[in-house]
């Protein structure tokens, strides 16, 4: 017998799985060539989408509590710091087009599931290009990463709107999509 919890996960990766593939082959992230600069514009990008992102999640999603512990933008500012790099001068996303709590837990989804593909990017990241004290990003809640994202489809089993929460997860998928891929 099929879980709500497993339906509706079921339900958003096979609806966003041509966005994610999209956007994985796109940033080509995980393996080797991964260079310094390349780190540098990759964090840079990411800073962009959460500045916008997460101040519209929370406002959508109504539940810090829940959210705060998923935060993740003093992370990359943390890194690109370490990097030499100021994050306060760097180019802000709009955020995705979010409405309402399913909307915003469909864009938890994509976000809080990029933590598990993260923690296989810290694992192949070259040492020498990439110092230790600017890879706090892709560590993601460190060894809490499974917990947390069992955490996250706990509340997830519990959201009425199936419709909604796809939306909001392919919304953010574009958005972050187009935002990481664009040219310069």
């Amino acid at each position: 017998m099929m879980t709500a919890e497993a339906s509706l996960r079921d339900t958003l990766r096979a609806g966003t799985r041509a966005e994610h593939d999209w956007l994985e082959n796109g940033l080509r992230l995980a393996g080797p060539g991964l260079t310094a600069g390349r780190y540098r514009e990759v964090l840079a990008r990411f800073h962009g989408f959460w500045a916008g992102w997460e101040p519209r999640v929370a406002a959508e999603l109504g539940d810090d509590a829940f959210l705060a512990p998923r935060r993740r933008l003093h992370l990359l500012r943390d890194d690109l710091r370490a990097l030499g790099i100021a994050p306060e001068g760097l180019p802000v996303c709009p955020p995705p087009p979010l409405h309402g709590r399913g909307e915003a837990m469909g864009s938890l989804y994509v976000m809080e599931g990029s933590t598990l593909g993260g923690r296989v990017i810290l694992k192949g990241l070259d040492r020498r290009a990439v110092p230790e004290d600017a890879r706090s990003y892709f560590a993601g809640h460190g060894e809490a990463t499974g917990a947390m994202w069992r955490g996250f489809l706990e509340r997830l089993e519990a959201e009425p709107d199936a419709a909604s929460v796809l939306r909001g997860a392919k919304a953010t998928f574009a958005t972050l999509g187009d935002w990481m891929l664009a040219p310069g």
